[in-house]
C-alpha cells in the first residue's frame, strides 16, 4: 500500500494535503511536515495544505488559501482524519482525481481511494516519517523534523499516553538527530495564554466528580465568552482534569454556540470511544470527541460516561 502511495505522489502534478476541522498539533504537523518532504523530494510539484488557520498553532506552519478549481485533476491526501464529515473542506475535494487518506483513528470512514490507516501508531506524523522511512526518494530535512516531532508530542501529550511505545521513541530521536530544537517545540506545546490560564482556574474551581472516578465540567456559552479564547485555545485546558489522581475518566462540554455543545471526552483506562460513536462522534480508545445539539443529549452522555466505571 505504501508504495501504491508513492506512484500516486510521482503521478499527479497538483497535491493538495487536508486534515480535520479543529486541527491539533498532529494534523498540523503532519500537513506541514508531509508538504515540505513533497516539496524538497519534488520541487517542481504544485503541493498544498489547506484548511482554517489557528494563530496557537501558526509556529508550527500556516496553511495555503487556494480555489476550489484547483482540486480538479490533482491528488487529495487527507491526514489524521477519521471521516470525510470531519474533513477541513467544504466538499471541493470530491472534484479531485484521487484521495488517499492516511490515519491512526478507528477505520469507521474508508473514504479514500487509498487507505492507509494504522491505529497501532501513536499519530499520524509518525506514519508520515514512516513513508520517509521505507520510500525513496523521500527524505526528512531539518525543516520537516520540527513539523513531525511536533506532531508526535502533541498527539502523545509529550510522550505521556499509552500509544507511546519504541517505534515513538526511536522516530523521535530520528528526527531530533536532525538538530530540531526539541526545548522549543515542548515549550510551545507547553505555554499557555492568560486567558487559557483563567480558564483553567474556573474549570478547577467548577468541575463535578461522581463516585465513581468520573469527572466533568459543562460551560455554557456565557460563560465561555467571558475567556475570549481563540480558536484551538480550548483544547490547551481538556488534559487537566485527569491529572488528579482520583479520576479515571472525564468530558469537557464547551458551548460556543447556543445549543451546538462540543465535548472532549478523555479517559485513562477505560476505552470511551464507543460512547463518542454513539452520539455520532468518534475517536480514539482513550481520547475522543463529539458535537451534540441539546442538554438532555449532554447529561445522557455524562450518564454514559459514569457507568462507563460502575
Amino acid at each position: 500500500m505504501i508504495d501504491e502511495i508513492l506512484k500516486d505522489i510521482e503521478q499527479y502534478q497538483k497535491i493538495i494535503i487536508l486534515r480535520h476541522q479543529n486541527p491539533d498539533p498532529d494534523a498540523i504537523g503532519s500537513q506541514i511536515g508531509l508538504k515540505t518532504i513533497l516539496q524538497e523530494s519534488f520541487p517542481t510539484k504544485d503541493i498544498y495544505v489547506t484548511g482554517i488557520d489557528l494563530t496557537v498553532l501558526d509556529w508550527i506552519g500556516k496553511m495555503d488559501q487556494i480555489s476550489s478549481d484547483v482540486y480538479q485533476d490533482a491528488l487529495v491526501i487527507a491526514v489524521d482524519t477519521a471521516n470525510s464529515p470531519r474533513l477541513d473542506n467544504d466538499g471541493a475535494y470530491q472534484k479531485a482525481a484521487k484521495v488517499i487518506k492516511i490515519d491512526h483513528h478507528p477505520n469507521v470512514d474508508p473514504f479514500g481511494d487509498i487507505n492507509w490507516v494504522d491505529e497501532s501508531y501513536s499519530s499520524c506524523a509518525e506514519m508520515i516519517y514512516t513513508l520517509t522511512d521505507e520510500l525513496e526518494p523521500l527524505k526528512v530535512s531539518k525543516k520537516s523534523a520540527f513539523s513531525l516531532y511536533s506532531g508526535i508530542v502533541g498527539d502523545t501529550n509529550r510522550f505521556l499516553y499509552g500509544e507511546t511505545d519504541y517505534r515513538t521513541l526511536r522516530i523521535s530521536a530520528e528526527l531530533a538527530k536532525t538538530g530540531i530544537d526539541i526545548s522549543q517545540i515542548a515549550l510551545h506545546e507547553d505555554e499557555m495564554s492568560l486567558q487559557v490560564a483563567r480558564l483553567e482556574a474556573y474549570i478547577l474551581d467548577n468541575f463535578q466528580i461522581t463516585d465513581s472516578g468520573f469527572g466533568y465540567i459543562i460551560i455554557r456559552k456565557p460563560t465561555f465568552d467571558k475567556f475570549n479564547l481563540n480558536d484551538g485555545e480550548l483544547d490547551h485546558a481538556v488534559p487537566l482534569i485527569g491529572r488528579i489522581n482520583t479520576i479515571n475518566n472525564w468530558i469537557v462540554v464547551s458551548e460556543k454556540e447556543p445549543n451546538h455543545f462540543r465535548v472532549n471526552l478523555r479517559s485513562k483506562n477505560v476505552a470511551i470511544n464507543g460512547v463518542a460513536e454513539k452520539f455520532g462522534g468518534g475517536g480514539h480508545p482513550l481520547a475522543s470527541g463529539v458535537y451534540v445539539g441539546s442538554m438532555d443529549e449532554v447529561e445522557a452522555l455524562i450518564k454514559d460516561m459514569d457507568n462507563l466505571n460502575k
